[in-house]
């Protein structure tokens, strides 16, 4: 009977072994990668300030002659305004129930969206050596997929791709004037490691989802059966058995 549970444990043992094998493998290495990576370069703050610059203001007769202005032009109502500083010009970004408009408070008139250059030149001034641009793609909705890299973030946007060895995106917000998020190589390494690490092969971000449930669970009946096989086949837990019923 011994030698029939063993033979059944071991067999066990091995092919749930071989089935999680190359999970387990996935979830070292990526251990190994999120413990010893540089998250500042993941997250792109090496190559550029990502940062948004922001400055107070005040409600002087110039600043409250362009708001006004604007709410001529359409009767929409301001919820915020913030002072912020895109191309070293100076912004009052305002906000209103349907849209975003800019008050350049360097040039003295109201503008709307970045336009391209605009977009490019932003993203040229925050970077922290001259690196040329490789391409630009403009993303709205229909563009961004599941497990698309900008995925979950607000649209539409500008990837704005850098001609660097890291083939670093930066993707620009024309509506906001904000760097929303930086792409890289390492970065791209990372999500696709966090996606084996968490199993969710879409989104990357549920942690709860039934894919990762049943390989915890197999995982664990490995290191049990493990476990057990080595209890029942120890030549020194079977001595200390008989020593025990003696």
């Amino acid at each position: 009977m011994g030698i029939k549970r063993q033979m059944y444990t071991r067999k066990t043992h091995r092919y749930l072994g071989l089935f999680i094998g190359v999970q387990f493998l996935f979830w070292t290495i990526g251990g190994l990668y999120f413990s010893w990576n540089d998250m500042d370069d993941v997250h792109g703050e090496t190559l550029l300030d990502k940062t948004e610059h922001t400055f107070q203001f005040s409600y002087n007769d110039p600043v409250r002659k362009l708001l006004t202005a604007l709410q001529e032009i359409d009767s929409m109502p301001i919820e915020t305004v913030e002072g912020i500083v895109v191309n070293q010009d100076s912004l009052l970004r305002v906000s209103r129930k349907d849209d975003i408009k800019f008050i350049n408070l360097s040039k003295n008139s109201i503008q709307g969206s970045l336009s391209k250059a605009a977009a490019v030149s932003f993203v040229q001034s925050r970077l922290y050596e001259k690196i040329d641009t490789s391409h630009v793609e403009y993303f709205t909705e229909k563009d961004i997929t599941k497990g698309h890299e900008y995925r979950g973030n607000p649209l539409p946007v500008y990837a704005i791709t850098m001609n660097h060895p890291t083939n670093t995106t930066v993707y620009v917000h024309p509506e906001m004037a904000k760097i929303m998020k930086v792409r890289n190589d390492n970065w791209r390494r990372f999500d696709f490691l966090w996606m084996m690490h968490v199993m969710d092969f879409e989104t990357r971000d549920s942690i709860t989802n039934w894919t990762l449930r049943i390989f915890s669970v197999l995982g664990l009946l490995t290191i049990l059966s493990g476990l057990y096989l080595f209890f029942i086949s120890s030549p020194t837990i079977r001595k200390l058995k008989k020593r025990f019923k003696s």
